[in-house]
């Protein structure tokens, strides 16, 4: 699992070892049936979970430590293969697609690559051959939970191993809902869901309390901000309520600055982090927008759409108040951040994760698809563990009938499709026009309109020839080097491809541009192979 070093040794340590925890004892319930069958090959089963970052050198810092004779890479993993295979020195292995396992190493090395010791927090335990102990054989059932690495800290010394050991029943915790920290191990998401708590139905508001709830989940595990699980209508909020929140709207909690008006950080007596959206009562465009976001959001919930908590009307004042989303937009990431380049595994998780709230939103929202007419970089908001999250509906739309909509040309320039931004025509294609722009700025690293750039005024027509060239290696951004998974870039900018089209009949749904880029039906990229040359020749 992926965890920052401040989480694991910082204020936020006990909630990764709860996290940790609840995942080895799902995993050990798991395998139960799995050691009963191995137990006659003479065969043990452990479950260790250790987390950390980046992910690739904490799994080498593991292999090196347990000195394994062989490592099985699963299908995660193995995208990062030329790493492995540098810097393991046992024999590797990996996962097919087929659920095969492929040796791509039958033999050990001994001038593999040493790297930097990382920080990291893990804990294995056991998997039983019977039922997991009840309370009269708790004392028989041991964990082991170890914190490793180099620390600039007092309390733990360079490359100290400091270890616990104790009965299970004293690590019993309260239930942790799942989190959005993305897992690594490459399980199923349906398997984590058989294990989060059931979602609270608040209907009516309740008093404020000092603090949040224990079994409140986690909206990014790495900074501990938490959120709501679900709330069935969203509330209205007292002026005041957020003046106190937002400290008097004071220039410090200042997030920015947009044309509809000003975002300010909060946290509500609760211990909730907010985002106050205040309207400027010289927009002319906010009254509007206001009420499209409230109506909009009153329906959209999803893991990565921002969620509305409530909203707050005061004679010409109208603010919106949503959870905060802790690590800025992926904009800043890709453009303004340059002490950290995004890796590449994050892009493709905000690919895939930005893919799936807008599939709710053209498929699968209650009252019809809503366009969402504004998805940019940076109308997608980020957690610490790169989960993405679509934000700003207030240019969103209905769409209840098959009828064409006219509009106002609004939007960002880049972004609009071809028949929005001639003759203001809207429809969820305008929306997949927008989501392929983004993916060829994940690949590519580049603005949509750079006036910087000499004879790259437009990002589509400079993608789109490298693209029918299969020149991925020009494409890529190369502030990544190659640590990228070719499979995926090859996944991405085809499906990028598609989403561009001129003529909006030819770009696929959102639904078909998620299998695209997940790869899981082959037919799907045999289709768009063959209207590759069709394409080419338009």
């Amino acid at each position: 699992m992926e965890a920052e070093p401040l989480s694991i040794f910082g204020t936020h340590k006990r909630e990764i070892e709860k996290e940790v925890t609840k995942k080895v004892d799902t995993y050990v319930n798991m395998l139960m049936q799995s050691a009963q069958d191995c137990e006659g090959e003479g065969v043990d089963i452990e479950v260790k979970i250790t987390a950390g970052t980046p992910v690739r050198k904490v799994v080498v810092q593991e292999v090196i430590t347990i000195d394994a004779a062989c490592v099985v890479l699963d299908r995660y993993l193995r995208r990062d293969l030329t790493y492995y295979l540098k810097h393991i020195p046992c024999k590797v292995a990996l996962i097919s697609d087929n659920l095969f396992v492929k040796v791509m190493r039958p033999y050990s090395i001994i001038d593999a690559d040493s790297i930097e010791n990382k920080l990291y927090f893990s804990l294995s335990k056991q998997v039983p051959l019977a039922p997991p102990p009840t309370e009269e054989n708790t004392e028989q059932s041991v964990i082991s939970m170890n914190y490793s690495g180099s620390v600039e800290s007092s309390e733990i010394a360079n490359n100290e191993m400091v270890t616990y050991k104790q009965p299970e029943n004293s690590t019993s915790l309260e239930d942790f809902s799942a989190n959005p920290m993305q897992e690594r191990s490459g399980r199923s998401a349906r398997e984590d869901l058989k294990h989060s708590i059931p979602p609270v139905i608040q209907k009516e508001r309740k008093p404020p309390t000092s603090r949040k709830s224990s079994n409140t989940p986690f909206l990014c595990i790495a900074c501990g901000a938490k959120t709501e699980l679900y709330i069935k209508d969203s509330m209205r909020f007292s002026f005041s309520e957020i003046q106190l929140a937002t400290d008097y709207f004071s220039k410090d909690n200042l997030l920015g600055e947009g044309g509809y008006g000003r975002v300010y950080k909060g946290r509500l007596k609760d211990g909730q982090v907010i985002a106050a959206k205040v309207r400027k009562e010289a927009s002319t465009q906010g009254f509007s927008e206001f009420h499209s976001e409230v109506y909009v959001l009153s329906f959209a919930r999803h893991r990565n759409i921002v969620m509305l908590l409530g909203y707050c009307c005061k004679e010409n004042v109208n603010i919106l108040v949503y959870e905060y989303i802790c690590n800025n937009s992926l904009e800043w990431h890709l453009f303004e951040n340059t002490e950290n380049v995004l890796e590449w595994h994050c892009r493709y998780a905000i690919a895939i994760g930005t893919a799936k709230g807008l599939r709710f939103l053209h498929e699968e929202c209650r009252g019809g698809p809503i366009i969402h007419r504004d998805l940019r970089p940076s109308n997608i908001l980020l957690t610490h563990d790169f989960v993405p999250m679509i934000g700003d509906f207030g240019l969103a739309k209905w769409k209840t009938d098959e009828d064409k909509i006219y509009t106002r040309i609004l939007g960002s320039l880049g972004y609009l499709a071809p028949e929005y931004a001639e003759n203001g025509v809207v429809s969820v294609r305008t929306d997949v026009y927008s989501f392929g722009i983004v993916l060829i700025q994940l690949i590519s690293g580049r603005k949509a309109v750079d006036s910087v750039r000499e004879g790259h005024h437009s990002l589509r027509q400079w993608a789109i020839p490298l693209i029918k060239r299969l020149a991925l290696h020009e494409l890529i951004d190369p502030r990544i080097g190659d640590s990228y998974d070719t499979y995926e870039v090859y996944h991405m900018a085809r499906t990028a491809f598609m989403c561009v089209q001129n003529d909006p009949e030819l770009r696929p749904s959102m639904g078909e541009v998620l299998r695209l880029l997940q790869g899981e039906l082959e037919h799907l990229h045999q289709i768009v192979e063959q209207f590759i040359p069709h394409f080419i020749s338009k």
